[in-house]
């Protein structure tokens, strides 16, 4: 079953909640403008020994901040839940914990609370995070006929660092990914933005989903979508940026006339940003 097929089926018949939009979306919208968002992380499903504890700790923070980041939003507090088993070593949580707070000093997030408890033989982390007021927010549902498609920084190179972490540098979109925050925070505040999501699952997940939330379509140009170094002329690189998922970059439409405002505005923050396609009728 697919992540939203599981959604729907946990909220069919619930009481009224006290969220305006967001089941589905990349964070919940709630009756007082506060955006809250949840993600969780397996061991052996999430990472493996690619990823130190220290990076996972990092992890942690940085993907919840992806999706406050595609809403708009500017994190401010942070909770967390782990559950460890017996054999877990005191090195593994202290460097966790060093990753972690590293992150939340990056993105000034204060850490209210959490839980802690014993697993039967995997580490489980989960970290609810929750947002600063705005007056605008982005969703997935919002795109519109004739906008331009873009993506921040580059695609896929979290898919080189897990397929080939001997060819890739330390320190890479696999171990310690850096949502732009505060470019999304800031283009979403000028209203110049009609949809918005992170990519946590791959172009064309996240894409397809929010050209089916918004009934749209697309059409992407392949030789336009961003890469580094890593990937130049490697035979994989297309299925990397497209399919692999984890770049936690945004991916975002507007329409054709704001590109220059948009190209400001990402040069202020030193973020780079790519045309990489429009939004059509038809579907993807």
């Amino acid at each position: 079953m697919t992540e939203q097929e599981i959604i729907h089926i946990l909220t069919l018949g619930q009481r009224r909640s006290p969220n305006r939009l967001g089941v589905g979306d990349d964070a919940a919208l709630m009756i007082e403008d506060r955006v809250v968002t949840q993600d969780t992380m397996v061991e052996n499903v999430h990472w493996d020994d690619k990823l130190t504890a220290m990076d996972i700790g990092w992890k942690i923070v940085a993907i919840n901040v992806s999706d406050i980041a595609a809403m708009g939003g500017l994190p401010e507090w942070a909770t967390l839940s782990l559950s460890v088993p017996k054999t877990i070593q005191e090195n593994w949580i202290r460097d966790f914990s060093s990753g972690m707070r590293q992150a939340l000093q990056k993105w000034g997030i204060a850490l209210i609370g959490g839980d802690t408890t014993r697993s039967p033989n995997t580490i489980v982390i989960s970290m609810t995070m929750g947002a600063r007021r705005q007056s605008l927010w982005a969703w997935q549902h919002t795109a519109r006929l004739g906008d331009d498609i873009w993506v921040t920084g580059t695609l896929g190179d979290a898919a080189a660092g897990f397929f080939e972490p001997m060819k890739h540098p330390y320190n890479t979109a696999l171990q310690r990914p850096e949502p732009p925050v505060e470019f999304a925070n800031a283009i979403q505040k000028t209203g110049l933005l009609n949809a918005m999501t992170d990519l946590s699952d791959g172009l064309y997940n996240d894409l397809s989903q929010l050209c089916h939330k918004s009934s749209v379509g697309a059409i992407i140009d392949p030789e336009a979508l961003p890469a580094s170094s890593v990937l130049y002329n490697h035979k994989n690189a297309l299925s990397y940026q497209v399919s692999f998922g984890e770049d936690y970059e945004l991916l975002f439409t507007a329409a054709p006339r704001v590109e220059q405002s948009l190209r400001k505005i990402a040069a202020k923050h030193r973020v780079t940003i790519h045309k990489i396609g429009r939004i059509t009728k038809e579907n993807v």
